[in-house]
Protein backbone atom coordinates (compact mmCIF):
# COMPACT_ATOMS: atom_id res chain seq x y z
CA UNK A 1 0.00 0.00 0.00
CA UNK A 2 1.41 2.85 -0.72
CA UNK A 3 1.61 5.61 1.75
CA UNK A 4 2.11 9.31 2.30
CA UNK A 5 3.06 11.09 5.78
CA UNK A 6 1.33 14.85 6.09
CA UNK A 7 2.84 17.19 8.19
CA UNK A 8 1.07 20.88 8.28
CA UNK A 9 2.22 23.75 10.37
CA UNK A 10 -0.33 26.40 11.09
CA UNK A 11 -0.31 29.76 13.19
CA UNK A 12 -1.61 29.17 16.76
CA UNK A 13 -4.44 31.44 16.32
CA UNK A 14 -5.95 30.44 13.36
CA UNK A 15 -5.80 26.79 14.41
CA UNK A 16 -9.77 25.35 14.91
CA UNK A 17 -9.06 21.49 15.30
CA UNK A 18 -8.80 18.65 13.00
CA UNK A 19 -12.30 17.41 12.84
CA UNK A 20 -13.35 19.60 9.63
CA UNK A 21 -9.83 17.78 7.77
CA UNK A 22 -10.41 14.59 8.74
CA UNK A 23 -14.05 14.61 7.90
CA UNK A 24 -15.23 12.34 5.30
CA UNK A 25 -11.35 11.58 4.66
CA UNK A 26 -10.70 7.61 4.25
CA UNK A 27 -7.86 5.74 4.80
CA UNK A 28 -6.24 7.76 7.64
CA UNK A 29 -3.95 5.53 9.13
CA UNK A 30 -2.54 7.90 11.93
CA UNK A 31 -2.76 11.52 12.87
CA UNK A 32 -1.85 13.71 15.35
CA UNK A 33 -1.50 17.58 16.69
CA UNK A 34 1.48 18.84 18.59
CA UNK A 35 2.38 22.20 19.77
CA UNK A 36 5.22 23.91 18.96
CA UNK A 37 6.52 27.65 19.24
CA UNK A 38 4.26 29.94 17.99
CA UNK A 39 2.81 26.71 15.43
CA UNK A 40 0.04 23.95 15.63
CA UNK A 41 1.95 20.80 13.80
CA UNK A 42 -1.04 18.62 12.46
CA UNK A 43 0.80 15.26 11.64
CA UNK A 44 -0.88 12.62 9.33
CA UNK A 45 -0.17 9.35 7.64
CA UNK A 46 -2.79 8.13 5.17
CA UNK A 47 -3.33 6.58 1.91
CA UNK A 48 -1.77 7.93 -1.76
CA UNK A 49 -5.41 7.87 -3.00
CA UNK A 50 -6.12 10.19 -0.30
CA UNK A 51 -3.65 12.75 -0.28
CA UNK A 52 -4.53 15.24 -2.60
CA UNK A 53 -8.15 15.78 -0.44
CA UNK A 54 -6.58 16.22 2.40
CA UNK A 55 -4.07 18.62 0.93
CA UNK A 56 -7.06 20.55 -0.39
CA UNK A 57 -9.16 20.62 2.53
CA UNK A 58 -6.05 21.65 4.87
CA UNK A 59 -5.29 24.44 1.95
CA UNK A 60 -8.86 25.33 2.20
CA UNK A 61 -9.12 25.66 5.87
CA UNK A 62 -5.41 26.70 6.93
CA UNK A 63 -4.14 28.51 3.62
CA UNK A 64 -2.42 31.73 4.54
CA UNK A 65 1.28 33.40 4.39
CA UNK A 66 2.80 31.41 7.24
CA UNK A 67 0.62 28.22 6.75
CA UNK A 68 3.32 25.23 5.07
CA UNK A 69 2.57 21.56 4.21
CA UNK A 70 5.52 19.48 3.56
CA UNK A 71 4.44 15.66 2.27
CA UNK A 72 6.74 12.88 2.79
CA UNK A 73 6.73 9.17 1.08
CA UNK A 74 7.34 6.88 3.95
CA UNK A 75 9.83 3.94 2.79
CA UNK A 76 8.00 1.94 5.39
CA UNK A 77 6.20 1.72 8.59
CA UNK A 78 6.40 -0.75 11.36
CA UNK A 79 4.17 -2.79 11.91
CA UNK A 80 3.50 -2.60 8.42
CA UNK A 81 0.06 -1.21 6.94
CA UNK A 82 -2.13 -3.63 5.49
CA UNK A 83 -5.79 -3.59 4.11
CA UNK A 84 -8.56 -6.32 4.91
CA UNK A 85 -8.94 -8.18 1.73
CA UNK A 86 -12.69 -8.51 1.77
CA UNK A 87 -12.72 -4.31 2.13
CA UNK A 88 -10.32 -3.79 -0.34
CA UNK A 89 -12.52 -6.41 -2.70
CA UNK A 90 -15.60 -4.17 -1.60
CA UNK A 91 -14.11 -1.04 -2.19
CA UNK A 92 -12.86 -2.24 -5.07
CA UNK A 93 -16.28 -2.90 -6.61
CA UNK A 94 -17.82 0.44 -5.35
CA UNK A 95 -14.79 2.66 -6.86
CA UNK A 96 -14.33 1.32 -10.01
CA UNK A 97 -13.42 4.53 -11.78
CA UNK A 98 -11.21 5.56 -9.40
CA UNK A 99 -7.44 5.25 -10.25
CA UNK A 100 -4.40 5.57 -7.66
CA UNK A 101 -2.33 8.66 -8.81
CA UNK A 102 0.52 10.91 -7.13
CA UNK A 103 -1.39 14.29 -5.79
CA UNK A 104 -2.35 17.41 -7.84
CA UNK A 105 0.75 19.14 -6.10
CA UNK A 106 3.31 16.30 -6.23
CA UNK A 107 2.33 15.91 -9.94
CA UNK A 108 2.66 19.56 -10.28
CA UNK A 109 6.30 19.78 -8.79
CA UNK A 110 7.49 16.62 -11.02
CA UNK A 111 6.54 18.39 -14.37
CA UNK A 112 7.56 21.47 -13.49
CA UNK A 113 11.48 20.51 -11.76
CA UNK A 114 13.21 21.12 -15.79
CA UNK A 115 10.85 24.16 -16.66
CA UNK A 116 11.55 25.76 -13.15
CA UNK A 117 15.33 25.36 -14.00
CA UNK A 118 16.03 26.87 -17.76
CA UNK A 119 20.05 27.33 -17.12
CA UNK A 120 19.84 23.16 -16.60
CA UNK A 121 17.45 22.71 -18.62
CA UNK A 122 19.28 24.53 -22.28
CA UNK A 123 22.63 23.22 -20.76
CA UNK A 124 21.30 19.67 -21.10
CA UNK A 125 19.41 20.47 -24.39
CA UNK A 126 22.96 21.57 -25.53
CA UNK A 127 25.20 18.52 -24.38
CA UNK A 128 22.67 15.88 -25.73
CA UNK A 129 22.42 17.50 -29.11
CA UNK A 130 26.48 17.20 -28.84
CA UNK A 131 25.81 13.85 -28.03
CA UNK A 132 23.13 12.74 -30.45
CA UNK A 133 24.96 14.46 -33.64
CA UNK A 134 28.34 12.56 -32.81
CA UNK A 135 25.80 9.61 -32.14
CA UNK A 136 24.39 10.06 -35.70
CA UNK A 137 27.71 11.13 -37.41
CA UNK A 138 29.62 7.97 -36.14
CA UNK A 139 26.10 5.45 -36.80
CA UNK A 140 26.70 4.41 -33.04
CA UNK A 141 23.19 3.49 -31.63
CA UNK A 142 25.01 3.47 -27.49
CA UNK A 143 26.11 7.19 -28.27
CA UNK A 144 22.74 8.19 -29.77
CA UNK A 145 20.87 6.49 -26.73
CA UNK A 146 22.86 8.28 -24.24
CA UNK A 147 21.86 11.41 -25.99
CA UNK A 148 17.88 10.28 -25.51
CA UNK A 149 18.54 9.49 -21.57
CA UNK A 150 20.09 13.30 -20.84
CA UNK A 151 17.66 15.59 -22.89
CA UNK A 152 14.88 17.35 -21.08
CA UNK A 153 12.36 17.63 -23.95
CA UNK A 154 9.71 15.23 -22.46
CA UNK A 155 8.87 17.75 -19.49
CA UNK A 156 7.96 20.71 -21.03
CA UNK A 157 5.34 18.66 -23.60
CA UNK A 158 4.37 17.39 -20.11
CA UNK A 159 4.42 20.48 -18.17
CA UNK A 160 2.01 21.71 -21.08
CA UNK A 161 -0.52 19.12 -20.57
CA UNK A 162 -0.86 19.41 -17.11
CA UNK A 163 -1.30 23.01 -17.56
CA UNK A 164 -4.81 22.33 -19.93
CA UNK A 165 -5.80 19.79 -17.16
CA UNK A 166 -5.36 22.59 -14.29
CA UNK A 167 -6.13 25.42 -16.31
CA UNK A 168 -2.52 27.09 -15.12
CA UNK A 169 -2.07 29.61 -17.55
CA UNK A 170 1.66 30.61 -16.56
CA UNK A 171 2.60 27.34 -16.17
CA UNK A 172 1.99 26.82 -19.53
CA UNK A 173 3.01 30.23 -21.33
CA UNK A 174 6.20 28.90 -19.27
CA UNK A 175 5.96 25.43 -20.89
CA UNK A 176 5.94 26.55 -24.22
CA UNK A 177 8.06 29.04 -24.24
CA UNK A 178 10.49 26.72 -23.27
CA UNK A 179 9.40 23.87 -25.56
CA UNK A 180 9.82 26.51 -28.62
CA UNK A 181 13.60 28.07 -27.53
CA UNK A 182 13.96 24.51 -26.95
CA UNK A 183 13.72 23.39 -30.05
CA UNK A 184 15.01 26.12 -31.97
CA UNK A 185 18.38 25.60 -29.97
CA UNK A 186 18.71 22.68 -30.89
CA UNK A 187 17.98 22.72 -34.39
CA UNK A 188 20.20 25.80 -34.16
CA UNK A 189 22.99 24.11 -32.99
CA UNK A 190 22.52 20.78 -35.24
CA UNK A 191 22.53 22.50 -38.40
CA UNK A 192 25.83 24.53 -37.38
CA UNK A 193 27.45 21.00 -36.44
CA UNK A 194 26.11 19.73 -39.64
CA UNK A 195 27.85 22.53 -41.78
CA UNK A 196 30.79 21.73 -40.07
CA UNK A 197 30.79 17.79 -39.73
CA UNK A 198 28.80 17.42 -43.09
CA UNK A 199 26.97 14.00 -42.95
CA UNK A 200 26.20 11.41 -45.35
CA UNK A 201 22.41 11.20 -47.02
CA UNK A 202 23.28 7.26 -46.74
CA UNK A 203 23.64 7.56 -43.49
CA UNK A 204 21.80 4.66 -41.47
CA UNK A 205 20.51 6.97 -38.64
CA UNK A 206 19.93 9.45 -41.20
CA UNK A 207 17.60 6.84 -43.76
CA UNK A 208 15.93 5.12 -40.92
CA UNK A 209 13.88 8.40 -39.68
CA UNK A 210 13.18 9.35 -43.39
CA UNK A 211 11.23 6.52 -43.96
CA UNK A 212 7.94 7.28 -42.55
CA UNK A 213 4.72 4.90 -42.01
CA UNK A 214 1.81 4.33 -39.79
CA UNK A 215 4.09 2.54 -36.93
CA UNK A 216 5.64 5.36 -36.43
CA UNK A 217 2.61 6.92 -34.85
CA UNK A 218 1.30 4.43 -32.84
CA UNK A 219 5.16 4.21 -31.33
CA UNK A 220 4.50 7.45 -30.67
CA UNK A 221 1.03 7.33 -28.93
CA UNK A 222 2.14 4.39 -27.11
CA UNK A 223 5.23 6.34 -25.51
CA UNK A 224 3.38 9.43 -24.80
CA UNK A 225 0.74 7.26 -22.83
CA UNK A 226 3.61 5.11 -20.77
CA UNK A 227 5.69 9.06 -20.61
CA UNK A 228 2.30 10.48 -18.87
CA UNK A 229 1.84 7.32 -17.02
CA UNK A 230 5.11 7.70 -15.57
CA UNK A 231 3.88 11.34 -14.44
CA UNK A 232 1.00 10.42 -12.54
CA UNK A 233 2.19 7.34 -11.21
CA UNK A 234 4.74 6.33 -8.14
CA UNK A 235 6.83 5.31 -10.68
CA UNK A 236 10.02 7.26 -11.30
CA UNK A 237 12.32 4.14 -12.08
CA UNK A 238 10.42 4.28 -15.73
CA UNK A 239 11.60 7.43 -16.66
CA UNK A 240 15.27 6.10 -18.55
CA UNK A 241 12.94 3.92 -20.40
CA UNK A 242 10.43 6.84 -21.13
CA UNK A 243 12.83 8.75 -22.57
CA UNK A 244 14.57 6.34 -24.59
CA UNK A 245 11.22 5.69 -26.00
CA UNK A 246 10.04 9.18 -26.87
CA UNK A 247 13.11 9.83 -28.57
CA UNK A 248 12.46 13.79 -29.22
CA UNK A 249 15.79 14.73 -29.24
CA UNK A 250 17.51 12.26 -32.30
CA UNK A 251 15.16 12.90 -35.16
CA UNK A 252 15.18 17.26 -34.01
CA UNK A 253 18.91 16.72 -34.14
CA UNK A 254 18.83 14.38 -37.51
CA UNK A 255 16.72 17.16 -39.14
CA UNK A 256 19.15 19.63 -38.51
CA UNK A 257 22.57 17.76 -39.50
CA UNK A 258 20.76 17.07 -42.63
CA UNK A 259 19.87 21.03 -43.03
CA UNK A 260 23.23 21.72 -42.21
CA UNK A 261 24.74 19.06 -44.56
CA UNK A 262 22.85 20.47 -47.55
CA UNK A 263 19.95 18.01 -47.66
CA UNK A 264 17.34 20.52 -47.67
CA UNK A 265 14.38 18.44 -49.38
CA UNK A 266 15.37 15.02 -47.45
CA UNK A 267 15.28 16.49 -43.93
CA UNK A 268 11.76 16.93 -44.77
CA UNK A 269 10.34 13.70 -43.84
CA UNK A 270 12.62 13.38 -40.08
CA UNK A 271 11.14 16.67 -39.31
CA UNK A 272 7.67 15.21 -39.79
CA UNK A 273 8.57 12.37 -37.94
CA UNK A 274 10.29 14.70 -35.20
CA UNK A 275 6.37 16.49 -35.07
CA UNK A 276 4.57 13.48 -35.06
CA UNK A 277 6.49 12.55 -31.99
CA UNK A 278 5.42 16.02 -30.55
CA UNK A 279 1.52 15.72 -31.22
CA UNK A 280 1.16 12.18 -29.80
CA UNK A 281 2.96 12.80 -26.70
CA UNK A 282 0.71 15.36 -26.10
CA UNK A 283 -2.15 13.99 -27.46
CA UNK A 284 -1.41 10.80 -25.17
CA UNK A 285 -0.81 12.83 -22.19
CA UNK A 286 -3.89 15.06 -22.35
CA UNK A 287 -5.97 11.98 -22.35
CA UNK A 288 -4.02 10.21 -19.48
CA UNK A 289 -5.07 13.47 -17.36
CA UNK A 290 -8.41 13.53 -18.42
CA UNK A 291 -8.48 9.57 -17.45
CA UNK A 292 -7.04 10.16 -13.95
CA UNK A 293 -9.43 12.66 -12.95
CA UNK A 294 -6.75 15.71 -12.62
CA UNK A 295 -8.27 18.92 -12.07
CA UNK A 296 -7.62 22.26 -10.68
CA UNK A 297 -7.71 23.14 -6.96
CA UNK A 298 -10.03 26.04 -7.02
CA UNK A 299 -13.89 25.77 -7.84
CA UNK A 300 -14.65 27.87 -10.60
CA UNK A 301 -11.28 26.74 -12.50
CA UNK A 302 -12.23 23.43 -12.89
CA UNK A 303 -14.60 24.23 -16.10
CA UNK A 304 -12.16 26.64 -17.82
CA UNK A 305 -9.80 23.52 -17.06
CA UNK A 306 -12.15 20.46 -18.56
CA UNK A 307 -12.61 23.35 -21.82
CA UNK A 308 -8.85 23.82 -22.44
CA UNK A 309 -8.66 19.66 -21.46
CA UNK A 310 -11.07 19.30 -24.94
CA UNK A 311 -9.83 22.19 -26.96
CA UNK A 312 -6.14 20.46 -26.38
CA UNK A 313 -7.25 17.16 -27.50
CA UNK A 314 -9.34 18.31 -30.19
CA UNK A 315 -6.43 20.27 -31.49
CA UNK A 316 -3.95 17.86 -31.54
CA UNK A 317 -6.42 14.98 -32.52
CA UNK A 318 -6.55 17.40 -35.78
CA UNK A 319 -3.07 17.55 -35.91
CA UNK A 320 -2.23 13.83 -35.93
CA UNK A 321 -4.91 13.39 -38.27
CA UNK A 322 -3.35 16.11 -41.11
CA UNK A 323 0.03 14.01 -40.05
CA UNK A 324 -1.31 10.87 -41.20
CA UNK A 325 -3.02 12.32 -44.58
CA UNK A 326 0.34 13.54 -45.20
CA UNK A 327 2.18 10.52 -44.62
CA UNK A 328 -0.04 8.46 -46.73
CA UNK A 329 -0.24 10.92 -49.67
CA UNK A 330 3.75 11.50 -49.57
CA UNK A 331 5.27 9.04 -47.71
Amino acid sequence: MKLRYIECYVPKHIFGGLDKILEDCEDIIWNSVEETNNFMVIKILTTLKNTEKILDKLNKEYGGSKFRIIVFEPKTTIPAVEKDEKESNEEDSEKVQELERLSRQEIYNKVSEIVHSPKEYYLMLILSTIVAAIGIWKNDVAIIIASMIIAPLLSPNMALSFSMAIADRDLAKKSLKDLILGIGLVILLSVFLGYILPVSIKNPQIISRMNLGIEDILIALCAGIVGALSVVSDIPSVVVGVMIAVALLPPLVAFGLTVGSGYFIESIPILMLFLINIICINLSSSVIFAIYGISPYKLWDKEEAKKLTIFSILVWCILLIVAVVIIYIYF
